[in-house]
C-alpha cells in the first residue's frame, strides 16, 4: 500500500529527534486523542532483561483464558506492526494511516519522538479494538518512559542489570530507581529475582497501598530437561498451592523459565482479581505452543544457526553460557554487531575465547557501533576476529565456514536479527 509506506517513512523520520525522556509530549498527544490509555486495564512491564519475553508470555496466558489482549513491545524485528498486536494479530495498516493524519501536525509541532508517537498509536488502537487488558512494555527506563502515563493494575519488574547507563544512571541502585518509576499508588507489584541493591531500590518505591509479590517467595521451579529443542520443567506455585509437572516450552534457554514463571504469577493474580477462571490445560497449551521470535531462536539445523537479540552484557552472558553448555568452544562461531550505547569492552572481555571464530559486523541502524571499536576491544584480549562491515556478507561468510555438526550464534542487537530475519522471509 503506497500510502502506508509513505506514512511509515514519515513516522520513522521522527527518529531525527533525539531520545527525550519525559512525559510532556506523550501527554499532549494522548490528550488530543481523549486519553485512550484510560479506557482499559493495563499491566505495565519494565526491567533490563526479559521484559519483552515476560510481556509476551503474559499476553499469551491471558489470551488463552479468553481475554482480548493487547500487547505493545519494542523494537520490532521485521515489520513495524509487530510492536502493536491484539490477540496475536498485528495492527492494521489502515489504522496507522488514519492515526497519522490525526496527530501528524501536533507531533511535528512538538517535535515528539518516534517512541512517543508509537506509544500513542498503541494506546489508541487498543481502545478502538476494545481490549479487555493491555500488556505494555516500557521502552527505556520507566519513570520518564513514554508509556508511564498509564495507571496500571499491575506493575512488573523483570531482572535489572546495567544498561543505558547514559540515560538511567551508572549503578544498579540508580537504574532500579528509574525502573521502579512505573509503580503507582494502589497497583500490585511483581518482581523477578533481583540483585540485592536493585531489590532495595524497588522496595523503597513501595507504599502501604502496593501488594508486593517477589518471584522466589511465590514460585519455585526445577528443570526436567534442557536441550536446544525445548525445555521441560516443573513449577510449584506456593502462593496458590498448585504444582505443575512436566511443563513443556518451545522457547529454549534456562533463563526463559524465570520469565514464564513471572508471567504465570502475574496472569493468575490478575485473573483472580477480575474473577476469571484459570484453566490449567489452557495454560499448559499456551506455554507449549508459544514462540517469541529472535530469542535464542533456531532458524536452521545441521549446522545449527541461532538468532538472539541479547544486546547488553548480562543478556549476552546468559545466552552464551546456556549455549556453551551444549556446544564446545571449537564448534561455535559467533557473529556479533551492536549499537553504540553498549558497554562493548565488557562484552568483548566475556566473549573472548568463547568461540573458534568471532566475526564482527554492524547492525542495520544509524545507531550502529563502529565495528572497528569492537575489533579493538577484542584485540586488547589477544582475540583474533574478522571484521566485515556488510551484515549480509558477514552472515554468508559465517555460513560458509561452519561444518554440519557446528553452531553459529548471531547476537548483539534487535536491528541485526531483524535485518537477517527479514532477508530470510
Amino acid at each position: 500500500m503506497p500510502e502506508y509506506n509513505k506514512v511509515i517513512s514519515e513516522i520513522y523520520d521522527l527518529q531525527q529527534f533525539a531520545i527525550k525522556l519525559g512525559l510532556k509530549n506523550i501527554n499532549a498527544i494522548c490528550s488530543s486523542l481523549s486519553d485512550p490509555h484510560n479506557s482499559y486495564p493495563v499491566i505495565h512491564v519494565a526491567g533490563t532483561n526479559g521484559k519483552g519475553s515476560t510481556s509476551f508470555f503474559i499476553s499469551q496466558i491471558l489470551r488463552a483464558m479468553g481475554l482480548k489482549t493487547g500487547l505493545f513491545t519494542s523494537p520490532h524485528l521485521v515489520d513495524f506492526r509487530e510492536r502493536i498486536c491484539v490477540n496475536g494479530l498485528m495492527i492494521e495498516e489502515r489504522f496507522i494511516i488514519d492515526f497519522w493524519k490525526r496527530v501528524k501536525n501536533l507531533v511535528l509541532e512538538r517535535k515528539a519522538t518516534f517512541f512517543d508517537t508509537t506509544t500513542a498509536l498503541a494506546f489508541d488502537y487498543f481502545r478502538a479494538a476494545g481490549v479487555d487488558v493491555a500488556v505494555i512494555e516500557t521502552g527505556l527506563g520507566g519513570r520518564l518512559d513514554s508509556t508511564n502515563i498509564v495507571n496500571p493494575d499491575i506493575a512488573v519488574i523483570t531482572p535489572i542489570n546495567l544498561d543505558h547507563e547514559k540515560q538511567l544512571g551508572n549503578s544498579l541502585k540508580e537504574i532500579s530507581a528509574e525502573k521502579a518509576g512505573i509503580i503507582k499508588k494502589g497497583c500490585a507489584v511483581f518482581s523477578a529475582d533481583q540483585h540485592k541493591s536493585a531489590l532495595i531500590s524497588l522496595r523503597k518505591k513501595l507504599s502501604s497501598s502496593n501488594r508486593f509479590f517477589y518471584l522466589s517467595d511465590c514460585i519455585s521451579y526445577s528443570f526436567k530437561r534442557l536441550s536446544l529443542d525445548s525445555t521441560i520443567f516443573d513449577l510449584d506455585d506456593k502462593l496458590n498451592n498448585v504444582k505443575y509437572e512436566n511443563l513443556k516450552c518451545r522457547q529454549i534457554g534456562d533463563f526463559q523459565v524465570q520469565n514464564i514463571a513471572l508471567a504465570y504469577l502475574v496472569s493468575r493474580t490478575y485473573l483472580q482479581k477480575r474473577q476469571v477462571s484459570f484453566s490449567d490445560a489452557a495454560f499448559k497449551n499456551a506455554i507449549a505452543s508459544s514462540i517469541w521470535s529472535g530469542r535464542l531462536q533456531c532458524i536452521q539445523k545441521n549446522p545449527n544457526i541461532f538468532f538472539d537479540v541479547s544486546h547488553n552484557a548480562e543478556g549476552i552472558k546468559r545466552t552464551v553460557n546456556f549455549l556453551r553448555s551444549f556446544v564446545k568452544q571449537n564448534e561455535l562461531t559467533l557473529l556479533i554487531g551492536m549499537v553504540k550505547d553498549k558497554n562493548y569492552q565488557t562484552i568483548a572481555n566475556f566473549l573472548t575465547r568463547q568461540a573458534k571464530l568471532i566475526v564482527i559486523t554492524e547492525p542495520d541502524t544509524h545507531r550502529k557501533l563502529d565495528g572497528t571499536l569492537l575489533v579493538e576491544a577484542f584485540r586488547k584480549n589477544n582475540q583474533k576476529t574478522i571484521f566485515i562491515k556488510d551484515l549480509f556478507k558477514a552472515f554468508d561468510l559465517c555460513k560458509d565456514k561452519i561444518n554440519p555438526n557446528e553452531t553459529l550464534l548471531v547476537i548483539g542487537s534487535h536491528y541485526l536479527i531483524g535485518a537477517l530475519s527479514g532477508s530470510l522471509n
